[in-house]
């Protein structure tokens, strides 16, 4: 029997461990997290451990192909890169070859056509060489921010006081519509830039409507009518993959 007296525990749905959360919303939200492919469920109070197993039932095709998807691109793109000599480095969504450089003095990183390239002293650790990637992505992400937002801002009659950039492990933005801020994930670099502008949109658009709702979902088919189609490529290339149930 599934231990009630905290808001998380785990079910068992047919040999499938099921982490579940009861918060305060109205969905369902079934995700299935990397590496592992853990099934994690975020459920109102009212929703009951069948709701539940009902869906996760109902959806073990999908839970699968996103378990392989997942496992499949974390072979293609690790969470953690050794950041060796030819070890692909993703950037706008596509694999670059790492080349390493050794100069006696200076470090940083160039984009060719066709690798990206590394000038950094021949005994730094893997530490360091991920902090200078780090600090180029962070550069190139915001430099390709303002434009984005200055169109976007424009075009949905919205302010924005100040937006950030970090790393952070599960979500691709935030935003906080009463300080009008935004944040953006590190890692939306490594991807398409498709992927970028829809986050954005997505966090902009809460600034209009705080909530998932169907106000909000029909602000971003009004301003992004592909959303759902740049979604579904961010999922496909993310170590998260997210389904909403509604009941």
């Amino acid at each position: 029997m599934a231990d009630h007296s905290t808001h998380h525990y785990t079910l068992d749905v047919a040999g499938i461990k099921v982490v579940v959360q009861r918060k305060r919303i109205r969905h369902l939200y079934l995700r299935v997290i990397a590496p592992q492919g853990q099934v994690r469920v975020s459920a109102s109070l009212q929703h009951t451990d069948a709701d539940i197993e009902r869906v996760v039932t109902e959806r073990f095709a999908w839970i699968e192909r996103q378990q392989a998807r997942l496992a499949e691109r974390e072979r293609q793109m690790p969470t953690t890169p050794s950041l060796v000599e030819g070890e692909p480095q993703w950037f706008l969504g596509l694999a670059y070859p790492l080349r390493l450089t050794h100069p006696k003095a200076g470090q940083g990183i160039t984009l060719s056509s066709d690798a990206i390239h590394m000038a950094i002293a021949a005994d730094a650790k893997t530490a360091a060489k991920r902090h200078l990637l780090d600090q180029w992505y962070r550069i190139q992400i915001k430099n390709r921010l303002p434009a984005l937002l200055d169109d976007w801002t424009a075009t949905m009659n919205v302010t924005v006081k100040q937006w950030r950039v970090r790393r952070m492990k599960t979500l691709w933005g935030s935003c906080n519509p009463i300080a009008q801020r935004i944040w953006l994930n590190l890692d939306l670099i490594r991807h398409p830039p498709e992927c970028l502008e829809y986050v954005l949109v997505h966090e902009l658009v809460h600034l209009l409507e705080r909530g998932h709702n169907a106000r909000f979902y029909a602000f971003m088919d009004h301003f992004l009518p592909d959303w759902r189609l740049r979604r579904r490529q961010l999922n496909g290339l993310s170590h998260q993959a997210s389904d909403q149930c509604d009941l």
